[in-house]
């Protein structure tokens, strides 16, 4: 029953989270099509590249507060601890931005805003508003709430998008027709990244007063003892999540400051390499869909006796979905590389590397279970600061004569090494009877159909023979999956009662 739980939750976190990614994935093919100009794809790279720095922002802004709410409110009294933890946010959120504010032009200068300083101001209204809506989120998730917390998520995105293709699609029309008024001024001021910023805006501020209820029993409060358990449970888990950013959002930071071009012509690379990490959406949006459904669920059946067998089971079927999807993209590339016109599609030879990398870390986040479980959160921290460093050093080295190549490789060598690590530590304090045997088995047959469509598509141009060499392979892979599970099949949600 709980494994049937947590994929019924997952389901719902996917489609919350699918929405919730339109900020830098489903719109990537609006964008794409829509800026192929020179110009455009500078603006493409330039919103990938200020989007790589947000997730540090909310890591500084949140400093583990949802991991530190599924914790404590197992033991802890829970409107106590969620006025606690609000009064710290709210307090944090206001120190953080009066330093942005102070520090604006520094800022503006790494960001590229150079003349639009008012964009840093933009950035932590986002930033701020998303932090306050984090805790009403953990909550939502924490009380098996997922259908509303995928309706506040949806509305969001939803005026996010509604408003950049307005701007980018119709903006310029409605100027045109009144060429004196404000807004004609204040479009042609902020066309490109502007427009992005705005309506990130505008979404935080709905997200925010769709979760006004779950705010109604809020008392600015502040309980001693509880704020010195969760800022000492929170604190390894900011560090954790400040070098977890260096190995996934760094690359892109070091190549603008690193690789030996004019500052617009490496933004324009940041564009390449991002449409092609675009591709991994299918893998990215699973992975960050478990991951909300996962948390609180290892942490509620983490005092049953058979809970390491239950998270063996979730390990084996994660990787065989993870293993589905990377096949799926990888064996049709010729239909998914669509998702971008050709302007974009330079960098498409590492979309392999990067859907490989994004299954490491998959399997990392599921395997993270334990140091959480056994409040070992340092372990975390260790295994992530040592990610940064391969990160950093690999990336600094290679980026100047490597180009973007060097992101993708960097990131599957940095994701490889910390799934080592902790599966490593993991069996040492934690132990868990994962089919690790078997797993790689599953991995193994599948790069190795990967490597076969890989071989033909080399000697093979007609697109309806690859596609079908490409079904076939795939439909191997699968009765193969097939055979070896269909007992255990039998007993999965949705899917056991098609399986005699």
């Amino acid at each position: 029953m709980s494994l049937k739980k947590l994929a019924g939750q997952t389901m719902w976190y996917g489609v919350s989270n699918i929405a919730a990614r339109l900020l830098t994935y489903l719109l990537t093919p609006y964008l794409a099509y829509t800026l192929t100009s020179y110009e455009g794809q500078v603006v493409f790279g330039q919103q990938s590249y200020i989007y790589s720095l947000f997730p540090i922002m909310n890591v500084l802004y949140t400093y583990g507060m949802e991991t530190s709410y599924f914790r404590f409110s197992k033991t802890e009294d829970k409107l106590k601890l969620y006025r606690t933890q609000l009064t710290m946010i709210l307090i944090s959120t206001l120190a953080f931005s009066v330093l942005l504010y102070l520090f604006r032009n520094q800022i503006a200068d790494f960001a590229g805003f150079h003349s639009h300083l008012e964009y840093v101001a933009w950035c932590a209204a986002i930033i701020g508003l998303d932090t306050f809506s984090a805790l009403p989120y953990a909550k939502l998730r924490q009380e098996n709430r997922p259908k509303k917390y995928a309706f506040t998520k949806i509305a969001g995105i939803l005026v996010f998008v509604s408003t950049v293709v307005f701007l980018f699609s119709f903006g310029d029309d409605v100027a045109s027709q009144i060429p004196e008024s404000a807004f004609a001024s204040w479009y042609q001021y902020h066309w490109g990244i502007g427009f992005i910023l705005f309506a990130n805006m505008l979404q935080a501020v709905v997200t925010l007063l769709l979760l006004v209820k779950e705010l109604k029993d809020y008392r600015p409060a502040i309980d001693g003892e509880l704020f010195r358990k969760v800022f000492r449970y929170g604190f390894p888990i900011l560090i954790t999540g400040f070098a977890g950013w260096m190995n996934e959002g760094l690359n892109r930071v070091m190549f603008k400051h690193l690789y030996p071009a004019p500052e617009k012509e490496s933004l324009r690379l940041i564009g390449f390499y991002t449409a092609a990490l675009r591709l991994s959406i299918v893998i990215n949006l699973f992975i960050q869909a478990f991951k909300m459904a996962a948390e609180p669920f290892f942490f509620s059946v983490s005092h049953e006796k058979n809970a390491p067998q239950t998270y063996a089971r979730v390990m084996k079927w994660l990787v065989l979905l993870l293993a589905l999807m990377f096949l799926n993209v990888v064996l049709f590339i010729d239909v998914w590389k669509y998702y971008v016109p050709a302007e974009y599609r330079e960098a498409m030879h590492l979309v392999p590397i990067l859907l490989l990398s994004y299954i490491f870390i998959g399997i990392y986040y599921n395997l993270t279970v334990w140091y959480k479980l056994t409040d070992k959160t340092q372990f975390g921290t260790y295994i992530v600061l040592i990610g940064s460093v391969i990160t950093v050093v690999f990336n600094w080295i290679f980026i100047p004569i490597w180009s973007y190549n060097a992101c993708a490789w960097g990131t599957l060598l940095c994701n490889g090494v910390m799934l080592v690590l902790s599966y490593y530590w993991g069996q040492k304090y934690y132990p868990i009877p994962y089919q690790t045997r078997k797993l790689s088995g599953y991995l193994g047959i599948m790069l190795l159909v990967f490597f076969l469509q890989w071989g033909i598509n080399q000697y093979v141009s007609n697109i309806p023979i690859r596609l079908s060499t490409g079904t076939l392979l795939f439909g191997t892979f699968f009765f193969i999956v097939f055979l070896r599970e269909r007992n255990e099949l039998k007993s999965l949600p949705f899917v056991g009662k098609y399986i005699r």
